[in-house]
């Protein structure tokens, strides 16, 4: 009866929950990337396993709040204890459901949520330059992280853009060697009026980047650094940023299947240590020369070098971490329905305001800032992966087992 209740509670919240989350989702792609009626709307049943590995967790600890605080309210459970009944009894409903939920998650995370990533962003990518046109007719203008270039238009009239302002920011790397903008821009061109183009890579060349172009009537407005003459005509192109090229959709950790996550990893350290021994070579270089043109060349080199191997770094530590959350969080299904049972029976509430304010949401906001904490360290390297990462529900795994001793002894 008890495992029943829980799945009944479950199945109505996670519903709902879902819903909640697919709406921010929708409102968040289809604002980032410009998706008309038609795209919004094609995307929406692939975003729906995305939400899953958040919202089967939680459902199972408000499940679990709910149905256990609604036994402790009706005096179920004093009632079964006194009629010689062993508390651990009612508490195995909710350890199955845990279970179950956990392997749910855990198989959706292991391939059907990396294909309907994959998915998503081919779908949303198939017609980058309509994403593109899209975007600017709504917010007037295109910008991006990683993007050195900013796009202004003043109106967009089908495939003509009017009023086109084309800039380049001046970047400059930081120590961590990231591109950081100095606040001006190398220059600003415009044209009275232009049109979009992206052309993809073709088949024997699949490396090359996405670009787009902008084909003017003329750009006028050129300063000195520009390489294009005021008055000229010629399109300028510019690599799409990452978020706008199918390039690399099925090798980003996010889309690829959980088997395939090691082989990945051990890509990017073999990259890694060819950058290293590449940069043990050139410090010999520059120790050993009395060139001091070749010595000025290879230092600019190590530089490279040095950005490179941190790059590689960086990819082996996504992949890894990707490989260690998707467990955490399959794993959190059984934590949360553990530590649920003795808080719900604590609480002593039957509705389900009081369970979500004194049980689930008390739960959610410790668990999710101390899985992002312990991930982001670990991807720092400042804690072993593993530790980093379940590290969260080893604490509410160790709280549910305090309280569930200190219930059953009351």
């Amino acid at each position: 009866m008890i495992f029943w209740e829980l799945l009944r509670v479950f199945a109505l919240t996670l519903t709902g929950l879902t819903g909640l989350f697919l709406i921010g989702l929708v409102i968040q792609q289809a604002s980032q990337l410009g998706l008309s009626i038609g795209q919004t709307l094609a995307i929406i049943p692939l975003l729906i396993p995305y939400t899953l590995p958040y919202t089967i967790p939680t459902t199972t600890l408000f499940a679990s709040c709910v149905v256990y605080g609604r036994i402790s309210h009706d005096n179920e459970a004093v009632a079964m204890k006194a009629a010689g009944v062993n508390l651990h009894s009612i508490l195995r409903p909710a350890a199955l459901l845990g279970v179950l939920m956990s392997l749910v998650t855990f198989g959706l995370a292991y391939t059907v949520i990396p294909n309907s990533n994959a998915t998503l962003q081919t779908q949303i990518l198939k017609d980058p330059e309509e994403v593109l046109y899209s975007l600017l007719k709504r917010e007037r203008t295109f910008r991006a992280n990683n993007f050195p270039y900013v796009i202004h238009v003043k109106d967009v009239q089908g495939r003509r853009l009017i009023d086109v302002i084309f800039k380049r920011k001046k970047m400059e790397k930081d120590n961590a060697g990231k591109d950081i903008w100095l606040g001006v821009y190398d220059y600003v061109i415009r044209a009275r009026e232009a049109r979009l183009r992206v052309v993809m890579p073709t088949p024997d060349k699949p490396n090359e980047p996405t670009m787009l172009f902008i084909d003017p009537d003329r750009w006028v407005g050129a300063d000195g650094t520009m390489s294009i003459e005021t008055g000229s005509s010629r399109p300028v192109g510019v690599p799409l940023p990452d978020v706008f090229s199918p390039k690399d959709v099925n090798d980003r950790p996010m889309n690829l299947q959980w088997d395939e996550l090691p082989p990945k990893a051990h890509e990017f350290e073999l990259e890694y240590l060819k950058a290293v021994s590449q940069q043990i070579a050139t410090a010999k270089i520059i120790a050993t020369t009395t060139d001091l043109v070749l010595k000025d060349r290879n230092e600019k080199h190590a530089v490279g070098l040095k950005y490179l191997a941190e790059h590689w770094m960086r990819q082996i530590r996504n992949t890894q971490n990707e490989y260690y959350m998707r467990p955490a969080l399959a794993l959190s299904c059984l934590v949360f329905a553990l530590i649920g049972c003795p808080v719900g029976i604590w609480a002593n509430r039957a509705d389900y305001l009081s369970s979500f304010v004194i049980c689930f949401l008390p739960t959610v906001f410790a668990y999710y800032p101390i899985l992002l904490a312990g991930s982001n360290m670990a991807r720092d390297g400042k804690v072993p992966m593993p530790v980093g990462i379940f590290a969260a529900d080893a604490i509410v795994a160790v709280l549910a087992g305090l309280l569930t001793i200190r219930l059953v002894k009351r």
